[in-house]
């Protein structure tokens, strides 16, 4: 009886852990504009460009509170599970502005926090910047 009561809540434990990473974005490999690939291979030893759905987990993160667990799996050698919470980096007195050729402008609607830090299932750190653009 103890046996099939260990393995329930073992059972349990391990669907709680399947249920956390719940989402694995969409992901394409991508390919650097050869002025880019330049400038990232002078400062990075190894690298892989790569498309992400965005929306998919921006909305995800939104829908948990701005923290989540997700899988980012690139190609066989490049599979994570990440960790993220919400990490807004702005001082409390912080404003955005936009210069362009008609001016400078302050932008005064609500601000997206959209920085995110966490840990890899390997315990590497991370750090996101997710931005969406709308144009209309």
């Amino acid at each position: 009886m103890k046996q099939i009561i260990f393995s329930a809540v073992l059972l349990v434990i391990l669907n709680m852990e399947m249920i956390n990473a719940q989402i694995t974005p969409s992901v394409q490999r991508a390919s650097l504009a050869d002025s880019d690939r330049t400038i990232v291979d002078q400062r990075v030893s190894r690298q892989a460009a790569f498309t992400i759905d965005k929306k998919e987990l921006t909305d995800y993160l939104r829908s948990r509170g701005g923290e989540g667990q997700f899988r980012l799996r690139i190609d066989e050698n490049l599979d994570w599970t990440i960790n993220l919470e919400l990490n807004d980096l702005r001082t409390p007195d912080f404003r955005l502005i936009y210069n362009s050729v008609e001016g400078e402008f302050e932008c005064k609607e609500p601000f997206v926090v959209n920085t995110f830090h966490g840990r890899t299932s390997t315990g590497k750190k991370v750090a996101f910047t997710i931005c969406i653009f709308t144009t209309g």
